[in-house]
Order: C-alpha cells, then structure tokens, then sequence
C-alpha cells in the first residue's frame, strides 16, 4: 500500500513539473504594494471547506507564525497531506502552495529565498488539488468511539506533519477523564443551569516547537444541553431569544510579558477561542515555530459531561499530582500552605453573614478562637482549583472601610462595658465613620495574635482602639464581628517584621520556603489560578520578580 501510494504522489509531481515549466512565477514585493492586506493574519479556505490561517506573533522577542487548519473531518487535512507531498515544507511555502494564484502574500510569509522553492511546484497554488486529493492509506481500527476515528486521528504518530507527539489522550470526555476539572465557580449562574462546566489545561514548557491536533465533538442533546438562559436573574425573560448556545471552545495560547495570549487575537486584552457548533465535530491541527523558548498552553472551556475530545501534542500536558508530598523534587499542590484547622473562608453577598469577618474566642481550635474571613475582600493571592491559597506570613488584619462591629458573648448577648466598645446597629453612630471618625475608616482598624507567623510566639492577642480601650482581653470568651461594605479591604499584617501600619506586600504573605515553592509551581505550570498574584508581585517589585527567564 505504502509503494502504491508513493508511486501516486510520483505521478502528482510529475504532472506538476510539466506545467510549472511552462510559466514560472515567484512572489515579489510588489505583490503586497498594492493590496490592503493584514500583515499579522491570512487565511487559505479551500474546497473541501478546510481552513488554513496563519498568525504572525511578533511579541519582544518572541517571534514565529503560528499555524492552524480547521476542518470538519478527520480525514481530510491538508496540512498531513502536503507534508507527505514535500517533507520540511516551511510556512511560507504553504501559504504559496495553497492559496489561489495572485492572492497577494503578506510580508511575513513571502518567500525570501526563492532557491528553496521546490523546483517541481513555483507557480503559486501549486498544491490546491492535490493537497486535497490526496489519499491518506491509513490501515487499523476503523472503529469511531469519541469524536474522531482512532486509526486516522493517530495516523501522523508515525510521522509527516505531526512529528511523533510524546502525548495522545484517546476517547476522552469530561466525565471519564482527570485533566477536566469543574469550572462552575468561576462562571456566571446561567452557564451552568444545565450541568457542569468543565475546563482542561495543557502547558508546554521551554520549547521553540509546538505540533499538535484536537478532535472535538460537542454533544447537544437534553442530557448534555449546552442553551443558557438570557435572562441575568433566572427570571422569565423579557427580550427573546432567550438562551443561546455556548459549546466548547478551544484556545491556543503562549505566554509572553507575564500573560497568556490567544494565537488568535494576541493584541486584544480577553483572548477568543473557537467555538465547537452544536453536534458538530470540528478538528484543529496546529503548528508553531519560534526563535525563543517560551511556554505554549492548550486550554477548553465551557465543555459539557458527554462532550468528545481527541488530543494529540508533542509535549506532554503537565500532570499535577493531588498527593500530599512533592514526587522527585517538583513542586506539586500537596506542598502549597495549608488552611489552619481555626480558619473559615466564606463567600457570600453584600448584607449577608458572608460579608463579616468572625474572631470567635466561645469557639477554640487548636488553642485558637475560630476566625471566618470572606475571600472577596482579601488581597490578590494564588487560587488553586477555585481555593484560595491562604498567607501564613501574617500575625493580624486591617480592615479599612469597616462598616461596625459588636462583641458578644456565647449565647448572643451584646458586650458594651468597659473596656469593649460597640457600634450600634441603629442611630446618627450606627457606622465606624459616623463614630470614630474618618481616620479609623479610611486608614482601617486592626488586630493582632498568635496566628500565622506568630502562632509559635509569646504574641498576645491585641485589639487596640476603637475595638477595646485597652487593647487587651479579658478572660471572659468572647466574640467579634465586624461587618464589612462592598468597598472594604482587609490588609494582612506581620507584628514581628513590620511596623502595625505597613501592610504586607504581595511578596511577604507566604513564608520563604512556601513562596519559593508557590514560584516554583507556577514556573513549571503557568497555573492560572496563580496569575493575579504574580502580576501583582511583580507590579510591586519588578526588579525582583521571580519568574524563570
């Protein structure tokens, strides 16, 4: 089979040969003078309905042309058929191969040395029909399971385009497969009305080649209903239509200047994937190459239980173990700070228990009060699988903007003798401002204790003015609840390194074995729960930002 097929691609090239003798044509610059044309994109669309686009990413150092075919079958790409025609065909050899003859060729893909052409094939779309005609002789399992046939989504394992990719992940879906994990948190109510919304990341680390191909089917049907609701509320909606389709979409995306930019829209801020249709199978082969290592990420959102993926890459996905301890030496989520035993995280919304922070002394774990804390109000920190990763740095917390406070005791009864004070609920003083003044709301209040960094220490729990007149305790157990405002901050302090009313920066939360490790994780996997706090400890410190070069 294998002769046979080298014997038709023979008589292609020579059928070629014969009629690029007769006219000869190279591309010119005065090919691209006259036309308005991207200088960052082009699209080849052929016959059979595939689409070639080419991205030029010149991004500082960074720079290449990112490649990318979309079709609506397996076994018909053109980008596998052409390498079989002509091996190391480069990128602006394709774009002169396939697209019709005077489609004006962009700067960045025309051909500055015309010696490399193939002297069989110079005249510009020389390999349309054929790229397309082609016959791909895959023999095995014809068996369709998931998205693509498995004999012909592996065809190029054994070389031609795709190289031999070191990871393909078969008949995999969100139910049956790890990488996927739960999106919900991070979507909008509506999006997940219907079920689970997954997410999947690929990261790529170090490399200046990145091949791969996706077979994606996004199954529509009553148990896997992709329609969301148009209606903000949940109520009856007002203006139809009144949902609309939202199906898988993949992203193609590197990372340069401290953020994950889309292949297809680098310059814009929020990055466009693609969008698999309703019951449609749509399959991307994809193919990038730099003059600088950076990292690449393949990324799937808003997929469904039951929807279909094949995937194929030349570099393994990063595997993050959920063990409790690092394996070989790498950093994995086992060694991030863990969340103390006396430590509650809530979430919630404006005037709920959710937007009050809790010092509960009526309630002791581990030889501390229990203390509940509402992340929306926290600083920028890392989040692993929508949890944030808590400082252990601190040894207390300013509020700034606090709306009132109160003490009580165990059974609810409100503390206002000496020396506890108050802000009551009603009245011309029912807020901080009203009461002590601008200063202590704008500048914040604060306390302090055995906690974090100091849970080793001989520091004593501390709430000086307004909270207490003294600053100290009594014995008597007690409880503290500050109520906060949607313009509240909490700022973390650390006693023992800092003055009271200097923050911590974002560099100073963690302990420095935790933050080396946090920053070590990140390096490794461009986690994007990690993202904000990053920025946020590089904007601080640019100079000392610890990403890897």
């Amino acid at each position: 089979m294998i002769s046979n097929f080298k014997t038709y691609v023979c008589i292609i090239f020579c059928s070629l040969f014969i009629i690029s003798c007769e006219k000869t044509e190279y591309p010119t610059d005065s090919t691209i003078l006259d036309q308005e044309i991207s200088e960052n994109k082009a699209e080849v669309i052929l016959e059979n309905g595939n689409k070639i686009s080419f991205h030029n990413i010149e991004d500082g150092e960074l720079k290449g042309t990112f490649l990318l075919e979309e079709s609506d079958c397996n076994e018909c790409s053109v980008l596998a058929n052409i390498n079989e025609m002509n091996d190391n065909i480069s990128e602006e050899e394709i774009f002169w191969a396939l697209s019709e003859p005077g489609t004006p060729v962009p700067s960045f893909l025309t051909i500055k040395n015309k010696n490399t052409l193939n002297k069989t094939s110079e005249s510009q779309g020389w390999a349309r029909n054929a790229a397309i005609n082609l016959p791909i002789g895959i023999a095995g399992n014809p068996r369709r399971t998931i998205a693509c046939k498995n004999s012909s989504f592996t065809n190029s394992i054994a070389g031609g385009f795709l190289g031999t990719p070191e990871f393909v992940a078969l008949d995999k879906t969100p139910n049956n497969y790890q990488g996927f994990v739960n999106d919900c948190a991070s979507l909008s109510p509506s999006a997940c009305n219907k079920g689970t919304r997954y997410k999947l990341h690929a990261v790529m680390n170090d490399i200046k080649k990145w091949r791969g191909k996706i077979c994606s089917k996004a199954v529509q049907n009553s148990s896997n209903d992709h329609y969301t609701s148009n209606s903000p509320t949940g109520g009856l909606c007002q203006s139809p239509p009144c949902s609309a389709y939202v199906g898988p979409e993949l992203y193609f995306e590197y990372y340069a200047n401290r953020r994950w930019k889309s292949m297809k829209n680098p310059s814009e801020l929020i990055p466009k994937g693609f969008e698999v249709p309703a019951n449609s199978t749509k399959v991307y082969t994809y193919a990038w190459n730099t003059s600088k290592k950076t990292s690449f990420r393949l990324r799937v959102k808003n997929a469904m239980g039951k929807d279909q993926f094949d995937f194929m890459m030349d570099k393994k996905d990063v595997e993050i173990d959920p063990g409790n301890g690092g394996d070989n030496g790498n950093v994995t989520p086992g060694d991030f700070p863990q969340l103390p035993a006396h430590i509650d995280l809530s979430y919630g919304t404006l005037g709920s228990q959710n937007y009050r922070i809790v010092v509960d002394f009526t309630t002791i774990i581990d030889e501390k009060p229990r203390i509940t804390i509402p992340v929306q109000f926290l600083p920028t920190l890392p989040f692993y699988e929508d949890e944030v990763i808590l400082p252990n740095n601190f040894c207390g917390m300013r509020i700034k903007k606090p709306s009132r406070f109160i003490w009580e005791t165990g059974d609810g009864q409100l503390v206002n003798s000496d020396p506890y004070n108050y802000v009551p609920e009603n009245g011309p003083n029912s807020s901080v401002q009203n009461m002590f003044g601008n200063s202590y709301y704008f500048d914040g209040i604060h306390f302090s204790g055995p906690i974090g960094a100091c849970s080793t220490s001989n520091e004593n729990w501390h709430f000086p003015f307004p909270f207490t007149d003294t600053g100290n305790l009594t014995n008597q157990p007690l409880r503290l609840t500050i109520e906060l405002e949607g313009e509240s901050e909490i700022e973390f302090l650390n006693h023992t390194l800092l003055n009271p009313e200097e923050p911590l920066g974002a560099d100073e939360l963690f302990e420095d074995v935790d933050f080396n490790e946090l920053i070590e994780f990140f390096n490794e996997t461009f986690y994007e729960g990690f993202q904000p706090w990053i920025d946020a400890v590089c904007d601080e410190n640019p100079a000392e930002c610890p990403l890897q070069g």
